[in-house]
């Protein structure tokens, strides 16, 4: 039994602190498997919503632009005979509007959510194959281990209650270094999650700002050019809250804590106000529902870094408690070794060398050694 332990006592060190090295990494990869697949899951419920919304988008626009031609013709008319045909544009048309306008919103919405999907599996599914090697490496290892004291510890051992307790104190220190490895894996996700967030939320700010301003020019006979480009980026602000406010909400299914956000929609116009009444009044009604959508952004940006703060916090946390499990598991992990050592060595009835005391020896010379 000593000859084995002597034999493989450098093998057995060398394993243990190749373990070490690769111990995240089995708890690691299960969740981020798990968080890519969360995120093809949504990625192909949404490719399947986005086939409908395009269908309905494309019904929504042809029903507006029949609506369209038949206002126009009816303006032709009206300017033309103005004392026999005076009319005025029916609540069809400006619902025909409306719904068309919608429809376009959820379908770029939809295709929004879809293109950061496709992000988040792309980085999730590298992640997974940058940690597959190390989690074979870790169960290579492991198995290596197994065998190594297979070989030592040749038969049970029942009549040795150390090594029992002390294998007992190791399993637990790994249970609980797995278990809070798995709990910094999402809340690592969750971190990365709010600040993509937070990011987004702050290009709806910047767009909303440049709606603003644009919107202050067409106040002032900006025309046109003016319109557009204040769509435009109210548009660019809604496709970014959008993106946002769901990034949020995945995070909250890997960490509930954290707070989120309820929808921000930004004001959107119609073809009456924009076409038909364009004047000062209604543009400076619309410029203020734009700076109430701004502060409404604003706040759910500030919201947003608060949260962001406090996940960063807490994830500084589980990051201090897991060197402090590690630490604990790699003394278990040593413990169990020097007990398992020590074991082998006195079954192999080894005992350290005894020095008895020196007897009396003649003047000069030195007492004669004695084991």
């Amino acid at each position: 039994m000593t000859d084995k332990v002597a034999d493989n006592a450098d093998a057995h060190r060398e394993l243990l602190l190749s373990l070490q090295a690769v111990d995240y990494a089995p708890p690691t990869l299960a969740q981020v498997k798990k968080q890519l697949s969360t995120s093809q899951t949504e990625l192909e419920q949404e490719k399947r919503t986005i086939a409908l919304l395009e269908a309905s988008t494309k019904k929504e626009f042809k029903d507006w632009k029949d609506i369209q031609q038949r206002t126009h013709k009816r303006v032709w008319t009206r300017l033309k005979h103005p004392s026999s045909h005076r009319e005025i544009l029916s609540a069809r048309e400006e619902k025909e509007e409306r719904e068309y306008v919608d429809a376009l919103a959820k379908e770029q919405a939809s295709k929004a959510r879809i293109e950061t999907l496709e992000v988040q599996v792309t980085e999730l599914a590298q992640q997974v194959k940058d940690l597959e090697p190390y989690a074979r490496e870790h169960a290579n290892l492991t198995r290596q281990l197994a065998q190594l004291y297979a070989r030592v510890f040749d038969g049970p051992t029942p009549g040795y209650p150390e090594e029992d307790a002390a294998e007992r104190a190791f399993q637990e220190a790994a249970r609980r270094f797995d278990g809070l490895q798995g709990e910094i894996a999402n809340e690592k996700r969750a971190q990365e999650l709010l600040r993509g967030a937070l990011q987004r939320m702050a290009m709806a700010v910047r767009a909303c700002a440049s709606a603003e301003s644009y919107s202050q020019w067409d106040m002032f006979g900006g025309g046109t050019m003016s319109d557009m480009m204040e769509r435009s980026e109210l548009a660019n602000a809604q496709r970014a809250a959008d993106q946002a406010r769901m990034m949020v909400m995945q995070a909250q299914t890997l960490q509930p804590a954290i707070r989120g956000f309820g929808p921000i929609n930004m004001p959107q116009g119609n073809l009456m106000s924009d076409v038909f009444f364009d004047n000062i009044f209604t543009d400076y009604a619309f410029h203020q529902k734009i700076k109430a959508a701004a502060v409404q952004l604003q706040r759910a940006f500030l919201q947003l870094q608060d949260v962001t703060r406090q996940s960063q916090g807490h994830l500084e946390g589980l990051l201090r408690d897991g060197r402090d499990r590690a630490h604990t598991l790699e003394g278990a992990r040593n413990t169990l070794e020097l007990t398992r050592r020590q074991i082998m060595e006195r079954a192999g009835g080894v005992a350290p060398p005894t020095y008895a005391p020196p007897s009396a020896a003649p003047a000069g010379q030195a007492p004669p050694y004695q084991p």
